[in-house]
């Protein structure tokens, strides 16, 4: 199967690097990112199950995005866990993102 990622943004989430996007907010005052991340190893959390793509979508106050922040200061925090490409691209189809405009955090101010 062919990756629905661009090639480099494909090797770093294999080789466990994670990758993300900027996507519309639910406001003008906030900022959002969706994460992509490939675990080493399994959940340490029994609650969480096992998988191979963990996704972090969340918001944040722009102008927390300058300065150090908590978990509680994430604003729509909604994890997801998928198993196969499949299910990844049926997901991010849900939430309206196009896979291709995936990137290196840094490239996307991804705050984490």
């Amino acid at each position: 199967m062919e990756s629905i990622f661009n090639y480099p943004i494909n090797t770093r989430l294999k080789s466990g690097g994670h990758i993300a996007v900027e996507v519309s907010a639910t406001s003008d005052q906030n900022r959002r990112w969706i994460a992509i991340y490939k675990p080493n190893s399994k959940p340490i959390d029994e609650t969480i199950p096992e998988h191979i793509y963990s996704i972090l979508d969340f918001e944040l106050k722009k102008e927390k995005t300058d300065e150090y922040f908590a978990d509680e200061d994430m604003l729509n925090q909604k994890r997801y866990y998928v198993n196969t490409e499949e299910e990844l691209i049926d997901l991010l189809l849900d939430l309206r993102v196009d896979p291709k405009r995936f990137t290196y955090p840094w490239k996307c101010d991804y705050p984490l």
